[in-house]
């Protein structure tokens, strides 16, 4: 039996001298003891929590959660580990992981469980932001290479089991390598910033837009009629072209060029769709700059000159 020959208050002392959550279920999944730091946790008495199940004393969707873990934990009568969340008081969700064992009986058979919460969201948070910075520009802050082509690739394959068509945007800033000359890259720096940031603010939620090398961006549309990709890119041309840039001391006004292309059918590869982008914003560049070029359905292969699968 669980600790028999400690009385109940040495027990109960014990346990509250522990800085980490502890609480006891019987075998039918109803708390049968805890110590100050659970209560606390949840903002209860002990006798609020004593003699309740975790139905009664948390959300319903985390309450099934706990439910099936304990059954399955009191099923195999081993121990079990694993990552949730707890709600406090407040209404806030920690993220935690159980630490939980069986209880036996003098008989053998399992009577209950023992668990502990151990409280890891201060290091969720964390590799949340490493996450995500590992997936951004340092620059801009926009989606880098690998995140927008990665996205773009989950996606592709989203639409190709919709059978709905891939829609994207290739944007490149006019005569940049003439800004860097001109007014130093520091300037050429803020100049891709504040495009960048032009690009996004004028893009639905569910768009993306990542910066792929250089003065070149990629926009990868959640779901836009075929027929109103130009309309987008020529927006978005618009946007840039009448938004001055104020980098450090001067003022001017830049302008993009932008290829457009969309799957042609619902087995094309997603590189070939970006390929042809790209083929199209040579267009635009070459034809004079500061257009949307739609991509022809066909591109002449000599033009298909990067392989984007190599560059996720």
């Amino acid at each position: 039996m669980f600790l028999s020959h400690l009385s109940p208050d040495v027990i109960q002392s014990v346990l509250d001298a522990l800085p980490m959550p502890v609480f006891f279920k019987d075998r039918a999944g109803v708390y049968r003891g805890c110590n100050e730091a659970f209560t606390a946790l949840l903002g209860r008495t002990p006798a609020e929590v004593v003699g309740k199940s975790v139905y009664d004393l948390s959300p319903p969707d985390l309450a099934q959660v706990y439910f099936e873990a304990d059954e399955a934990l009191m099923s195999a009568g081993e121990n079990q580990r694993y990552e949730s969340q707890v709600q406090t008081p407040s209404g806030e969700r920690l993220d935690v992981i159980f630490y939980k064992t069986v209880l036996r009986d003098a008989d053998g058979q399992v009577s209950g469980l023992v668990g502990t919460i151990l409280d890891i969201t201060d290091r969720k948070r964390m590799e949340r932001q490493l996450a995500d910075m590992a997936s951004r520009d340092a620059l801009t802050g926009l989606l880098n290479r690998r995140a927008i082509l990665s996205h773009l690739e989950r996606l592709h394959d989203d639409r190709r089991q919709q059978r709905q068509p891939l829609c994207l945007l290739m944007c490149d800033v006019d005569h940049f390598k003439s800004i860097n000359d001109r007014h130093g890259h520091a300037v050429g720096d803020e100049v891709l910033t504040q495009v960048a940031q032009l690009l996004r603010q004028h893009l639905r939620d569910g768009d993306r837009v990542g910066r792929i090398g250089g003065e070149e961006f990629l926009v990868v549309l959640d779901s836009t009629e075929p027929e109103r990709l130009s309309q987008v890119g020529e927006r978005l041309r618009q946007v840039v072209a009448t938004h001055p840039v104020l980098p450090l001391d001067t003022t001017f006004s830049v302008t993009v060029s932008i290829g457009a292309a969309r799957s042609l059918q619902a087995d094309e590869d997603w590189a070939s769709v970006v390929s042809r982008a790209d083929q199209a914003l040579y267009v635009a560049k070459r034809t004079g700059r500061d257009r949307v070029v739609m991509a022809d359905s066909e591109p002449p292969r000599q033009l298909l000159h990067k392989d984007w699968h190599k560059q996720l």
